[in-house]
């Protein structure tokens, strides 16, 4: 089912793959970028006679890393891929598009693809809609402007009912429901009105009610009249796409009054969608609630959609800030376990740290700070560390390679984490004795300990 969570996927193939699809899309931006160059030197002379054959290599790659990802099983994040290779077919076909902005824009697609991908090994669970910004991009470069979030959430295939929660006196279809939908939804496109948005949740439920059980269409209205009764409780947040989805409800009623029994598969699929991305969940309405129950929609994880949470970071920066975070660690460890001759080396290896950190994150000043005052001050002594520095700062390392293993570095889930670190190592600093283990810190060492372990089988 279009419901099953992400990370009841079997990602080991991911894994297989996932080397040679960055290589592929790396290969891609390059051979992109040499034809905008090459565009660029032959600016005053016909881009018509210019030789395209980058671009159809760029092409060609990322139609066969395309197919890599839906191979095992990846379509929804396959989709940005396919409009990666849709927009380099637009530029063998119309040169004067591949510019620079577009070239970046295909470049950073390809880091937040595999950013996500990491995302996805690393056992976290995320929605391929976190890519939607991208998605959105890429199709435009390709020249389709239709692209809706629900393309990269999962399809439901089949029409679960939900259970009545609210009785009411139906409704048949006819000139009277016509006129009652048309003045309703004039109301909520032009303003948005929660109190129209509730009223079409009583006529989708009263059609729902004068119809045969078990069948499409009532589950159809009953669907309906959750994704209106979450805009009327303000659970969902009236952009263009739900705006949209109004006047699409009030021309399927057209076409179900004229006879169409079964409504198409992609209105019910965009309706469950926005039911789905409904929050807060707890205060969800009886039937929004139980279309939500009907659709095992409660452990669907949550998407902003507007929001850019991949793509982001350059990947050689990131790789650069894991390779000093990991050669810090091994040498903290070293001094930690009482190796005096590694202690010259810590300033400066959590200097490159905390300048790593300090770019790819800027509200971190705290922690950098806190962890460059710890290494002068072991060096400053020319001793190990006490233990419970030692574990303080260790606890700092790991959770700073966790947060950098997928550069999933959210704002608001990291700074409390930030501020706890810091106030720590500031009390060990001043000798204070060592404090337990908060419960997301336990969860810290328990993953480090479940990879190791995982490392040690592959080994």
């Amino acid at each position: 089912a279009g419901a099953t969570a992400q990370g009841e996927q079997d990602l080991g193939p991911l894994a297989w793959v996932l080397d040679e699809l960055r290589k592929s899309l790396e290969s891609a931006a390059k051979a992109v970028s040499r034809y905008v160059r090459d565009a660029d030197s032959a600016r005053n002379s016909d881009l018509e006679d210019l030789d395209t054959s980058a671009l159809r290599i760029a092409r060609q790659q990322l139609h066969q890393a395309g197919g890599a990802l839906e191979m095992v099983g990846m379509n929804a994040p396959a989709l940005l891929l396919r409009g990666m290779e849709g927009a380099v077919h637009r530029f063998v076909q119309q040169p004067e598009l591949c510019t620079h902005d577009a070239a970046n824009t295909l470049e950073r697609a390809g880091f937040a693809l595999v950013e996500y991908l990491e995302t996805l090994l690393a056992g976290k669970s995320v929605s391929a809609v976190a890519l939607f910004t991208q998605y959105q991009q890429t199709q435009s470069l390709a020249g389709n402007e239709k692209a809706h979030p629900a393309d990269l959430w999962p399809a439901e295939r089949r029409a679960r009912e939900p259970a009545w929660v609210v009785r009411t006196e139906p409704l048949a279809y006819g000139p009277e429901a016509r006129a009652l939908l048309d003045g309703v939804v004039l109301r909520l496109i032009k303003s948005d009105d929660r109190e129209a948005a509730a009223q079409m949740r009583d006529l989708c439920l009263r059609f729902a009610q004068g119809l045969p059980d078990d069948g499409v269409a009532r589950c159809f209205w009953k669907v309906a009249a959750a994704f209106f009764e979450g805009l009327a409780d303000s659970l969902i947040i009236p952009d263009v796409y739900v705006k949209r989805m109004a006047s699409r409800v009030l021309m399927q009623y057209a076409s179900m009054a004229k006879g169409d029994v079964e409504p198409p598969s992609r209105l019910l699929q965009d309706l469950l969608f926005f039911c789905a991305q409904a929050h807060p969940r707890e205060t969800a309405g009886p039937v929004l609630k139980a279309v939500q129950q009907a659709y095992s929609m409660q452990s669907m994880p949550l998407v902003d959609y507007h929001v850019v949470r991949f793509g982001r970071f350059d990947p050689a920066v990131l790789q650069q800030a894991r390779k000093r975070i990991t050669t810090a660690a091994d040498s903290w460890s070293a001094v930690a376990g009482g190796e005096k001759n590694k202690i010259k080396l810590v300033p400066e290896q959590f200097g490159l740290v905390a300048e790593s950190l300090v770019k790819l994150h800027p509200s971190s000043h705290g922690l950098a700070r806190a962890l460059i005052k710890v290494a002068e001050s072991v060096n400053h002594s020319g001793e190990p560390p006490q233990a419970e520095l030692a574990m303080e700062v260790a606890t700092a390392v790991l959770y700073l390679q966790a947060m950098f293993a997928t550069a999933d570095l959210d704002q608001v889930q990291i700074a409390p984490h930030l501020t706890s670190l810091v106030a720590r190592l500031e009390s060990s600093l001043q000798g204070a004795p060592a404090q337990p283990l908060e419960t997301w810190m336990e969860d810290l060492y328990r993953q480090a300990s479940d990879h190791q372990t995982m490392e040690i089988g592959r080994a």
